[in-house]
């Protein structure tokens, strides 16, 4: 069981142990549910979802999110997030990625960060969007998050207004994936700590000032976080329609151009 106690290493090694096992479990759910489908005769033709608590042998806890669509290539895939209580008794909700490469790494998302996905998006109502769902959403599937390390005055300012001001500091990360934007920091070992968010709509409007060239005392942070959308469009296109494509990422760079990043770049990439 992960404990407050555990070095980043610790938790890492536990969880990708965990999502081995998990991934086997995850398998035989969804192989069943596709055999009870088959058997009735029936087809999915628009997307099916289910959610499972797993219990593993080393007594963490996995929420588990399992979507299907046979009219897919691959008929189903899931997310998953290991809920593990903090030194504080409150719940952090860890996610495994870039297992597919040479350093596997894992995202920490904070209860004050989920609680805040809901609340800017106005889920409250929503009785099934849980914390730990949330969690598991956090990112597409497949998606490649875009970070850059910046925090400007005038940022914090307006996390000070939002009562957010103790979960960020001058090295914190601006992290953004489809779902909106999130503030987070770098651990020494590569890992990421979500500590707080804001909503893709709270953004947009700087963004749109940008785009039309108007005046806005946010004119640098809507600058940047329309950079970042362009190489978010950049890395995941298949996520974008073409009219989304043509209206920004095409603007700027040519849809056969490849992009290079030396290892002085800003901007970091959390793969997969």
């Amino acid at each position: 069981m992960i404990l407050p106690t555990y070095t980043e290493d610790d938790i890492l090694r536990e969880l990708l142990n965990d999502f081995n096992a998990v991934k086997k479990k995850v398998r035989k759910i969804a192989n069943t549910q596709l055999n009870k489908v088959k058997k009735s005769g029936g087809y999915i033709r628009e997307n099916l979802y289910e959610t499972y608590t797993i219990k593993t042998s080393s007594n963490n806890v996995w929420n588990i999110e399992i979507e299907y669509n046979q009219t897919n290539i691959i008929p189903w895939f899931f997310r998953a997030c290991c809920i593990v209580e903090s030194e504080k008794k409150t719940k952090d909700y860890y996610l495994v990625r870039g297992i597919s490469t040479e350093n596997p790494y894992f995202v920490k998302l904070t209860t004050h960060a989920l609680k805040r996905v809901k609340e800017r998006n106005n889920f409250e109502h929503y009785e099934d969007l849980n914390l730990p769902l949330l969690a598991c959403l956090s990112f597409e599937h497949r998606e490649i998050g875009i970070g850059v390390r910046y925090m400007d005055i005038k940022f914090l300012e307006m996390f000070v207004r939002m009562d957010d001001a103790e979960e960020i500091d001058n090295n914190s990360y601006l992290i953004l994936v489809n779902r909106g934007v999130y503030y987070a920091q770098k651990t020494p070992h590569g890992n990421f700590i979500f500590k707080t968010y804001i909503s893709t709509l709270m953004g947009l409007t700087e963004m749109n000032n940008t785009m039309s060239k108007r005046h806005s005392k946010w004119n640098t942070e809507g600058e940047l976080l329309t950079y970042l959308l362009i190489l978010h469009q950049y890395y995941n296109q298949w996520l974008y329609d073409k009219d989304l494509l043509n209206n920004l990422l095409y603007k700027f760079i040519k849809k056969d151009e490849e992009l290079v990043r030396d290892n002085n770049s800003a901007i970091i990439l959390l793969n997969r």
